[in-house]
C-alpha cells in the first residue's frame, strides 16, 4: 500500500448501535486516499465514537478524548474527530473545552465523514451537527469491527417512549425501521461475508414497521431472515415490552434459527415508580408477559435491566425490586444506578436520591443476582448445548472460549471448552456441560 495513504484508527464507545455506525463511517472511507489500521496510536486521524447515555457513559468518553488529545500531542497526529451521541447534544460545549479536537460531528451526519475528513487533513477546524440518528441501508459498505461470524444488523434507530429517566430521543431523534426487503437484502450479504448469527439491534426492535405501516413487522421480517440459507442464528435485543406481540412469540417458537433469548428492559416493577417513569406498562402486565413467553418457550433466557434510586425510591420500593428478582430469577441481568439526565423530566423530580443510597441499593440488588445466575447456571449442568466457537483461551492449550444461545455477544458470559483438536472460530460445537461458574460454563465437545 502507499504511503501517502492517510491512516484511519477509531475507538468506538457505547452499544452495539453505536458500533455499528463506527462500521458504516469507516465503509464511507473506503478509497484509494485512506487504509484502516487497527491500533489508533499508529494512525494518522483518529475517529472518536463516543456515548452520552448516562453521567458514567459520557465520563468514559470524556477520559478517551483526554487521552487522544495527549495522543495527538505525543505522535503528532494529523486530526482528531469526535463524533456521536455526546456530540449531538453537546457540540459547543466540547468545543470550547476541548479546542485540541479539529472536528465534531453529530450522531446523524456521518453521511459527511469523507468531506469532514478531507477538511481535517487540509488543516480546517469545523463542527456538523444536524438532525439526530444515522440510519444506514443496504449497499452502505461497513468495515466488520467483530469477529465476521456474528454480526449486528440494524433495523430501526431512534425512539417515540417518553420515559422520563431517558435522553435517546434526543440523541437519536424519533424512531424510524428500515424497509423489510432492505433489511433482508444486507442480512444475505452479511452471510455472505461469513456471519453465522445476526444479531437485530435498535432502540426497540419490537416497533418495527409501526412508523411506515401503522403494523408491527417484526415477525414478517424473521419470516424472511429464517430463509436465508447458511444463517445458523438470528437474535433478538432491546425488545419494549409493551410492543411483544403474540404474533412475535408464535414466530420465536416456530423458528429453528431464532435463539430463545429476549432482551426485555423492565426498569422497574413497582406501579408508582413505573407511573413516574412513564414506562406505560404496569407490574401485572409485566407479570402475565413473563408468564406467557415462559409457557411458550420453557427453554427462554431473558435478559432485562432495572434502575436502582429513581427519584422519590422508597426502601419498600426497593425491597418489592428485590422479591421480584428472587420471584422471577432472570437469566441475565444488568443493574443501573439512577443517573439523573441533563434535559429529562426526571432529572428536575423532587426527592432525588443520595449518592451513598444508590450505591448500596446497586451492590444489594447486584449480590442478589449473582446468587440467582448461580441458580441459573446449575440448570445446565449435565446437558449438551449447541456452542459457537469464537477464540483459543490464551490461558489453556487445550481450551477454547464460546457462545451458547443463552450468550449474546459481549454483554453475557460464555462456555469454556475443553478439546484435545482444535476448534475453528466460527464453527458450532456440541458441548456438554461439566461445570459451571458464576457467569460461565465449562464443557467438553
Amino acid at each position: 500500500m502507499s504511503r501517502n495513504k492517510v491512516r484511519i484508527g477509531i475507538v468506538s464507545l457505547g452499544c452495539p448501535k453505536a458500533l455499528v455506525d463506527s462500521e458504516v463511517i469507516l465503509g464511507k472511507l473506503q478509497d484509494a486516499r485512506y487504509r484502516f489500521v487497527k491500533d489508533p496510536g499508529s494512525s494518522d486521524v483518529v475517529l472518536l465514537n463516543t456515548c452520552g447515555f448516562i453521567k458514567d457513559a459520557k465520563q468514559e468518553s470524556i477520559d478517551a478524548i483526554l487521552r487522544l488529545i495527549e495522543l495527538k500531542k505525543k505522535s503528532k497526529l494529523l486530526g482528531l474527530i469526535v463524533m456521536g451521541c455526546l456530540v449531538q447534544r453537546h457540540a459547543e460545549e466540547l468545543k470550547k473545552e476541548f479546542p485540541e479536537v479539529d472536528a465534531f460531528v453529530g450522531s446523524g451526519d456521518y453521511q459527511r465523514i469523507a468531506a469532514v475528513l478531507r477538511k481535517v487533513t487540509a488543516g480546517r477546524k469545523l463542527v456538523s451537527v444536524h438532525s439526530a440518528g444515522y440510519l444506514a441501508v443496504a449497499g452502505e459498505k461497513r468495515v466488520s469491527l467483530t469477529p465476521k461470524f456474528y454480526r449486528y444488523l440494524k433495523i430501526s434507530e431512534g425512539c417515540n417512549h417518553t420515559c422520563s429517566f431517558c435522553v435517546i430521543p434526543m440523541l437519536r431523534g424519533k424512531f424510524r425501521s428500515r424497509k423489510i426487503p432492505d433489511v433482508v437484502s444486507e442480512a444475505r450479504a452479511l452471510v455472505k461475508e461469513g456471519a453465522r448469527e445476526l444479531v437485530l439491534i435498535g432502540q426497540d426492535i419490537t416497533k418495527f414497521g409501526c412508523d411506515h405501516t401503522k403494523k408491527h413487522l417484526l415477525p414478517e421480517l424473521l419470516g424472511e431472515l429464517e430463509a436465508i440459507q447458511g444463517l445458523r442464528w438470528i437474535r433478538l435485543l432491546y425488545a419494549y415490552p409493551s410492543s411483544v406481540t403474540d404474533a412475535l412469540i408464535r414466530t420465536m417458537v416456530r423458528s429453528s434459527k431464532i435463539c430463545h433469548y429476549l432482551d426485555l428492559p423492565l426498569q422497574h416493577i413497582n406501579d408508582r415508580i413505573l407511573a413516574v417513569m412513564r414506562r406505560g406498562f404496569d407490574k401485572k402486565k409485566t407479570v402475565a408477559l413473563i408468564r406467557k413467553l415462559r409457557a411458550a418457550m420453557p427453554d427462554l433466557v431473558l435478559r432485562t435491566s432495572f434502575i436502582v434510586g429513581f427519584p422519590g425510591e422508597t426502601e419498600r420500593e426497593f425491597r418489592e425490586l428485590l422479591d421480584f428478582m428472587e420471584e422471577v430469577k432472570f437469566e441475565r441481568l444488568g443493574i443501573f444506578p439512577y443517573s439523573p439526565e441533563e434535559g429529562s423530566p426526571a432529572a428536575v423530580l423532587p426527592w432525588q436520591i443520595p449518592e451513598k443510597i444508590k450505591r448500596v441499593r446497586y451492590h444489594r440488588a447486584m449480590q442478589l443476582q449473582q446468587k440467582i445466575a448461580r441458580e441459573v447456571q446449575r440448570r445446565f449442568l449435565g446437558k449438551t448445548l449447541t456452542v459457537l466457537a469464537e477464540s483459543k483461551d490464551a490461558g489453556s492449550e487445550h481450551r477454547w472460549i464460546g457462545r451458547s444461545t443463552a450468550d449474546a455477544p459481549e454483554v453475557d458470559g460464555g462456555v469454556f471448552i475443553r478439546s484435545s483438536k482444535d476448534l475453528k472460530p466460527g464453527n458450532f460445537y456440541p458441548v456438554h456441560i461439566t461445570d459451571t461458574k458464576e457467569y460461565d460454563l465449562v464443557g467438553e465437545v
